[in-house]
């Protein structure tokens, strides 16, 4: 059995508030912020986090917002590492497709 890695929602939760970002949705590993518009991904170490835009913002604000995003949890003691983009759709049957492309 293998032990599960804590992943501290709530100081990320924090730390996008101080920013005006909010969670829109976990869901295991993945934390989706302000509608989509981003994707955190934890990794084996809690305090590092993969950072992924969706593919439909535009990127001079999306690179603005992140770069903010990675000072302000530098500053709590996580790291967060720009990881790529992802394009998130619906399929047929109601359930959701998430494709990454890494940087």
């Amino acid at each position: 059995m293998t032990a599960s890695i804590e992943k501290p929602l709530g100081k990320i939760t924090a730390v996008l508030a101080d920013l005006g970002l909010e969670v829109t949705y976990a869901y295991d590993d993945l934390v989706f912020v302000q509608h989509s518009a981003f994707l955190l991904q934890f990794t084996n170490d809690p305090t590092v986090l993969k950072l992924f835009t969706n593919t439909e913002c535009i990127p001079e604000e999306a690179n603005s917002v992140a770069s903010s995003m990675v000072l302000e949890f530098d500053k709590s003691g996580f790291i967060l590492e720009p990881t790529g983009k992802y394009t998130l759709s619906q399929n047929d049957d109601e359930t959701l497709n998430l494709e990454f492309a890494n940087l």
